[in-house]
């Protein structure tokens, strides 16, 4: 069984990284400590004016989308299916989607076959959307190719691109790898490690051209203990592609794994898509940590965090049911 605190971390850890780095989405680390002296807690977004304190973004919103169909189903056709149905009824409340979502989920609420060639650059979209399949991993007895079948035909509806499947793909193992361990024992090069060779599996299963996410995590195993920034300069930014913003978040998590507040802020702080950031590495850390690990006031004051609990709790109880 895994602990239930630790499948809510998971999940609402995400959506507190979300909101977190909501307000600085885009900005340069520069205008970040410009503009809002460096993101210390849930604030809103002083400057798009659109999404006010503890507020989270289509990030959150997709995450969750995928964990009320996992809940239903883990047959690959019928998640598809029914994640799709979720993103659709998500349309009229939809918050920052990136165009490839917005389009994909057009798509599938007018009937329309998918593009016979992928279109667009791979983003890091589907990472972010993955911990309800990591936790799913950690809960079921299933190998890798079940778990990238499930996940391919889930966050493929609207992520079709190999390299972003890849890191969402390492994301869940992430997920999986973080929620099993003691988080006082935790570390940090081996979990780099584990998450490396697991997407470059996936690089290699899915066909990814070029160095694909893995070759980014592999520079950054021998840099765990270099600042926030110059880890983002070793990804070539924290921006949305599939091989940026993503395997920052993991060195960030593997560099400090025990320092829940100290490891979140300085992601986000660093800029870019710090939404995804935050919302990444708020997933990892939650997984390891807990829920109740979260500062009071980030918890109490997540927007609908009662909803998002019941939601966990719904994953959580379809799991243990097998």
């Amino acid at each position: 069984m895994i602990d239930p605190d630790r499948i809510r971390g998971g999940l609402l850890g995400a959506a507190v990284g979300d909101a977190l780095g909501m307000p600085v989405e885009g900005l340069s680390h520069q205008n970040v400590r410009t503009y809002y002296k460096g993101v210390k807690g849930l604030r809103g977004d002083e400057k798009r004016e659109d999404l006010g304190s503890g507020q989270w973004t289509g990030r959150t919103q997709r995450l969750f989308a995928l964990a009320r169909a996992l809940a239903e189903t883990d047959e690959p056709r019928a998640l598809a299916q029914r994640y799709g149905e979720e993103l659709v009824a998500l349309r009229p409340v939809a918050r920052r989607w990136d165009p490839a979502t917005r389009a994909a989920v057009e798509r599938l609420a007018e009937q329309r076959e998918e593009p016979s060639e992928e279109t667009g650059p791979a983003t890091v979209g589907a990472a972010v959307a993955a911990a309800p399949l990591g936790v799913w991993w950690a809960d079921e007895a299933a190998t890798r190719e079940d778990l990238l079948a499930l996940l391919a035909a889930s966050l493929g509806v609207a992520h079709p691109q190999p390299e972003a499947l890849a890191a969402a793909f390492g994301q869940a193992f992430a997920v999986r790898y973080l929620i099993e361990r003691d988080p006082d024992a935790l570390e940090g090069g081996a979990f780099l490690q584990g998450v490396t060779e697991a997407t470059a599996w996936a690089d290699d299963q899915l066909g990814v051209p070029g160095a694909g996410p893995a070759a980014r995590l592999r520079t950054l195993q021998a840099h765990l203990g270099a600042f926030p920034l110059d880890l983002q300069d070793l990804c070539g930014g924290t921006g949305p592609a599939a091989d940026e913003a993503w395997p920052f978040a993991v060195a960030m998590v593997a560099r400090n794994p025990a320092l829940l507040e100290a490891t979140l802020l300085p992601a986000v702080n660093v800029g870019g898509d710090a939404a995804s950031v935050g919302a990444l590495v708020g997933a990892l850390l939650g997984a390891l940590h807990g829920w109740e690990a979260f500062p009071a006031d980030w918890r109490e004051g997540l927007e609908d965090r009662e909803g998002l609990e019941a939601e966990a709790t719904r994953l959580a109880e379809a799991l243990a049911d097998g």
